[in-house]
This record gives C-alpha cells, structure tokens and sequence, in this order.
C-alpha cells in the first residue's frame, strides 16, 4: 500500500500536469487499469510476459510470484490512489499555495509543506477504505501459487479434509484484519481532522 499510495501521488501529479506528454500517458495507465479486473493483470504479468521475454531472448521478464503480487497489487491500486490523491489535491483551496509562495517559500516547497499535508488530510478515509480492500484483494494471487492466507487455508484444508471449515477460518482472519485497518484509520483521521475542513469521501472517486 505504501508503494501504490508514492505511485499514485506521481501518477496524479502527471496527469495535473498541463504537459500532454505527461498527462496523456498518466490517464490511459489509470484507466486501462481501473477498467480491467485484477486477476486478468496478475495473469498477463506472471504468465504473458515471460513469453515476450523469450522473443526477446531475456529473462528479464520472467519474475518471481512474490513480485508478481507485489507489482500487480501496487500497480492496481496506484491507479485508484492517483485518483483519490488528485481529488485530494483539487480541493485545496488555490490562495493556500499562492499564500505560500508570497512568504518566500519555492513550487516544491509550498507543495511539500503547505498543499501536500492538507491534502493527505482530506484523503485518509478513502485510503484506509483501499487498503482494506487491498488486503481482501490480496488472496487472487493465490491463482499463481503464491503462499498467501488463502492458499495455505486450502492447502491445510485439503491435507486434512477440512477445506470449508479451514475457508471459514480464512475468512475470519481477513475480517478481523480488516476491522484492524478500519480502527487503524478511523484513530489516523481523527488525529488529522480540522474542523470545517474538506472532506473527501469514497463514493465520489471510485467503487470497487
């Protein structure tokens, strides 16, 4: 989630950027992903592009599960966090930074210490939303081995006839993670609430 939360930021600021050759690739990445389901994505890295490898007589494209996992689930969800983030980011008000910068202070650093921090602010409940969902969404890349909850409930299961009964388990350690996600940000976002400042909710962004 940390890797998708800086990889959304970078895709948001490119697809705010008034340069099309940054906000065109930006917006054709975010949304050729958010409009093809995870599962297909996990495939087409683990399976597909090792064959583009061996056209190209490289191994460079043939990676391990873990790292599969790791990029789909970064990659996926960057493409909801840059939206989340840009959301973020248009709702500070424009004389915050024009403030900033009449005190002196550079582009970046009126970014970085005035827009940025506010904007997180405003973001924490849809993120915390995402990253509850992510963990949920973590159990597809047991489709390609990989040793996740999921796979090692069935592989239990299986070796002791118990597969409904070691799923029900499954399923409740997911819940009770994701309640602990959900306390986790509901603590964050009363410790960066501002009274009478925006706020940014889920369904205005995206729906999974």
């Amino acid at each position: 989630m940390p890797l998708a939360l800086i990889v959304g930021l970078i895709l948001a600021l490119m697809r705010m950027s008034r340069h099309r050759w940054l906000s065109w690739p930006a917006a054709i990445y975010i949304e050729a992903v958010r409009g093809t389901p995870l599962i297909v994505q996990v495939f087409l890295v683990y399976f597909s592009l090792p064959v583009v490898g061996r056209w190209l007589n490289t191994d460079f494209f043939t990676l391990e599960k873990f790292t599969v996992g790791v990029i789909c689930l970064a990659g996926n969800y960057a493409a909801y966090e840059a939206e989340i983030h840009r959301a973020g980011l248009q709702a500070i008000d424009k004389g915050q930074r024009e403030a900033a910068l009449s005190i002196g202070l550079s582009d970046a650093q009126a970014f970085r210490f005035v827009v940025l921090p506010q904007a997180f602010r405003i973001v924490v409940p849809p993120v915390i939303n995402d990253l509850i969902a992510m963990l949920k969404d973590s159990s597809i890349v047991s489709v390609i081995g990989l040793e996740d909850l999921l796979n090692e409930a069935q592989s239990i299961g299986r070796s002791h006839f118990t597969v409904p009964r070691m799923l029900v388990m499954a399923a409740v350690i997911y819940l009770i993670l994701s309640l602990i996600c959900f306390a986790f940000g509901r603590w964050v976002e009363k410790k960066l609430k501002v009274r009478g400042g925006p706020e940014l909710h889920i369904d205005n962004v995206h729906g999974h």
